[in-house]
């Protein structure tokens, strides 16, 4: 009589072992590709920070004004830009193109880091919009300052036998003593700007009003002394601030100008290269080189009572 056997269905021990393996393998393979799927969408969704750079590299005027207005506007639109770099190298310019770009700046700080890298020269209007950013940066030899406004004479009235006006200054704007007052309020208004920015700054203003406004340009040295400026440094400083008044460690440095063409297409882009390429044809400044059409003596100025 022989013993019936019965079959046995479990598995070999190493088959099972092999088994579990497989699976755990494939488990890490899942996850490695699933972290690495949501990187790249991470990366996509959510685009890595910048910092974006505007530059004000020209005098002061109304394609620079166009400019910077639509550059300012695209950098407080743009999620991606976190803070603002501006870089400045100018001798100025107008006053109601530089007091638009100053507001627009005083605007984008609000929402913002906005940091000023003076470079070689950042005078009068030039001045006045660095000093609407959060801090200011500027090189040992960086020239600074220059508080003061300039202003034309209206020419005598005449009789003509050509024109008749409605009024004595009808033709002129006004008399020699009327734009004198005119001109001590630009000034006092310039002078007001930078002293209530500045004695709010981290390295408040250390001179009086009437020792800020008499035109003199200062070296990067002096303006951190008298608190003109912040800090020296170069514009790479300017920018590691900026990303730390913004939070970022890890970040993109981008020129405005690029990424707001960028968006651009159509009439919109057409018009703006036409500003562009107008604005980068206005002749380079020299402080080194004589010009004809600077004054050959200066005039006293002594403001009205």
């Amino acid at each position: 009589m022989s013993d019936a056997q019965g079959t046995n269905t479990a598995a070999p021990p190493t088959e099972s072992r092999s088994s579990n393996e497989q699976t755990i393998v494939i488990f890490v393979l899942v996850i490695i590709g699933a972290l690495i799927a949501g990187y790249y969408l991470s990366t996509t969704l959510i685009p890595k920070p910048k910092i974006g750079i505007i530059n004000l590299q020209t005098q002061v005027g109304e394609r620079l004004e166009e400019a910077m207005t639509e550059e300012i506007n695209y950098a407080r639109n743009a999620d991606d830009i976190k803070a603002v770099v501006l870089l400045i190298n100018s001798p100025g310019g107008s006053a109601s193109a530089g007091h638009d770009i100053y507001y627009q700046v005083r605007k984008l700080r609000n929402e913002k880091p906005v940091i000023a890298s003076m470079d070689g020269l950042a005078a009068s209007a030039a001045y006045q919009i660095g000093v609407a950013a959060n801090e200011i940066y500027a090189k040992p030899a960086s020239l600074v300052g220059n508080v003061g406004v300039i202003m034309g004479q209206p020419q005598p009235e005449t009789l003509s036998e050509r024109f008749t006006t409605t009024g004595p200054f009808k033709a002129t704007g006004g008399s020699a003593t009327a734009f004198l007052q005119k001109l001590d309020l630009l000034h006092a208004d310039f002078r007001d700007s930078v002293v209530a920015e500045r004695s709010q700054a981290p390295n408040p203003l250390k001179l009086l009003p009437d020792q800020v406004a008499t035109g003199e340009i200062w070296i990067g040295i002096e303006a951190k002394d008298y608190g003109l400026i912040d800090e020296i440094g170069s514009t790479l400083d300017a920018i590691d601030r900026a990303a730390e008044l913004a939070g970022l460690d890890n970040y993109d440095v981008v020129q405005v100008r690029d990424e707001y063409l960028a968006s651009l297409e159509g009439s919109r882009l057409q018009s703006a290269l036409k500003t562009y390429e107008a604005l980068d044809a206005e002749p380079e400044f020299d402080l080194s080189s004589e010009s004809q059409n600077w004054p050959s003596f200066y005039q006293l100025y002594i403001p009205l009572e």
